[in-house]
């Protein structure tokens, strides 16, 4: 079980500012376990796992240069770039905690998320954090729920 579904069904839900009854039962598990897999990549920087996620026709938006992908691997080029980042910056210990869901909407053929999150880690020893927020927008293709785009804010933008 991944990082966001243990936020919100096991023991770190509370921790985490999800609410059980608010948020699984109306997000498809599939698509919570899509941003899931989606944001433990972007600190592993397991690019196989985002492979299929992403529509032939996504747009994945970042701060960091190229600042926009397209196409089906769209969320291999963005997690590439987190890495390039990371390891530019000499970041350690890079971590992704995802904060309460609050906005929200599905139909049976898409979904919108907000999801907050703050990344942690080091640079020379000292604290490095930034908090933001991703917005997703899924599109259901052929049974299943695909990441049509992705978008990412920093807090201090807002």
């Amino acid at each position: 079980m991944g990082l966001l579904l243990m936020f919100i069904t096991g023991q770190k839900a509370v921790a985490a500012g999800l609410s059980v009854e608010d948020t699984v039962k109306k997000v498809k598990p599939e698509v919570l376990q899509t941003i899931n897999t989606v944001l433990k990549a972007s600190y592993t920087f397991d690019i196989d796992k985002v492979t299929d996620m992403y529509a032939p026709n996504a747009v994945v938006t970042d701060e960091q240069e190229p600042y926009s992908w397209n196409g089906q691997l769209a969320g291999v080029q963005w997690v590439n770039s987190v890495q390039k980042a990371v390891k530019d910056f000499k970041i350690r210990d890079f971590f992704v905690s995802v904060k309460k869901i609050k906005i929200f909407q599905q139909t049976e053929e898409v979904a919108y998320l907000v999801v907050p999150v703050e990344y942690t880690g080091t640079i020379n020893g000292d604290p490095f954090n930034e908090e933001g927020a991703f917005s997703f927008v899924f599109r259901y293709v052929s049974g299943k729920w695909l990441i049509k785009s992705q978008a990412w804010v920093p807090k201090n933008a807002l």
